[in-house]
């Protein structure tokens, strides 16, 4: 589909039928495309990237430029396959996103053991993380999403049944601060920063026809993960993500143009609508504490979730509604609505009157 004249809104397939696809966005220029995330790396996805590629007139050598919103699969899965097939072709995304990748990836099983220990201080008993680490449901490279993928609805979601490495072997060849303005042909996008969903997580705004892409940040339908997990102790990203909604709203786009579902046509009114559910979603997370103290899997258990009672969700399911409930729960520490109590083994929570 054809957003304005030069710009492709495109589809490549994912493995989980609540999100069928995610949708790389492509910038013809006079000697290549550039492309705004791609999708994940697997055969079915670069055969469709191929394809589409054909019918705009290029071949997958004629990339010149791959820009990635985040580090998530579905968004930076097929880098490795488009530095084959285009060797010369930039890698661009924010610096900070690509510290982060190096921070957390760079020793799988420090995360896993990391990883672990947070899920038994939260609540979850050990016999059950043990049992996922033996099957290997906890590994960052078993056949599910890693820690912090974007989820759809808890009604919705399912986990993909192909395995993957974290991240692609690549290294970004542009690496950008915000504010800064990427310019090629005719188009000048500008970085903007958005942390939330990840640390570094890059929307761009596109000043000649003001459109905001948008990633994960912003989604037409469903809520991005917004999660507190085990290596980001210490920063509020439910905060950090309320704050890049504003910042985005403040554009005031033409259009959003997202990474999954369709446009949007009022990105302000999309970014005011995310604000006040988790708006919600804080009060029913401080009110299923109760009067006393409870863990992030206590709440976890109290609070609703459309696909049905937090216990029966499966390992990776459950780290991510506590790296979710985590998220709220901080930002209402900072709020001084509830604290934390920390024995080194557990934490609990209480809150505030």
């Amino acid at each position: 589909m054809e957003i304005v004249p030069g710009l492709h809104q495109l589809k490549t397939p994912m493995a989980a039928p609540a999100l069928p696809y995610m949708l790389p966005y492509a910038f013809v220029g006079k000697d290549g495309v550039s492309l705004f995330d791609a999708g994940f790396g697997t055969p079915e996805a670069t055969a469709s990237m191929t394809a589409q590629l054909k019918v705009l007139g290029f071949e997958p050598k004629d990339i010149r430029r791959l820009i990635i919103s985040h580090a998530h699969p579905d968004h930076i899965g097929m880098a490795g396959w488009v530095k084959e097939q285009a060797p010369d072709s930039d890698l661009v995304m924010m610096g900070r996103e690509w510290q982060w990748i190096q921070d957390r990836w760079h020793n799988n099983n420090a995360w896993t053991q990391l990883s672990d220990g947070w899920l038994v201080r939260h609540g979850v008993p050990q016999d059950e993380v043990d049992a996922a680490q033996a099957a290997g449901a906890l590994s960052p490279n078993s056949p599910t999403v890693k820690p912090g993928d974007a989820l759809p609805p808890p009604d919705q979601r399912a986990a993909p049944s192909v395995s993957r490495n974290p991240v692609p072997d690549v290294k970004p060849t542009v690496l950008l601060e915000d504010g800064d303005v990427l310019e090629f042909d005719e188009w000048r996008l500008q970085a903007v920063w958005t942390p939330g969903h990840t640390p570094g997580h890059l929307c761009m705004f596109e000043l000649n026809h003001r459109l905001m892409f948008t990633g994960d940040h912003v989604l037409p339908y469903i809520s991005p993960n917004v999660s507190l997990h085990a290596d980001q102790e210490g920063t509020s990203p439910l905060s950090d993500f309320r704050e890049s909604l504003k910042k985005v709203a403040s554009f005031n786009a033409a259009l959003g143009l997202p990474a999954h579902e369709f446009t949007i046509a009022d990105l302000t009114r999309r970014c005011e609508v995310l604000l006040h559910h988790h708006d919600d979603r804080l009060e029913e997370v401080r009110n299923a504490i109760g009067e006393g103290m409870a863990s992030a899997r206590d709440i976890s258990q109290r609070v609703k979730w459309n696909t049905g009672p937090f216990d029966d969700f499966n390992i990776f399911m459950k780290r991510s509604a506590l790296g979710e409930t985590l998220s709220h729960l901080k930002l209402l520490e900072d709020n001084e609505r509830v604290k934390s109590i920390n024995d080194g083994d557990r934490v609990m929570w209480a809150p505030i009157a």
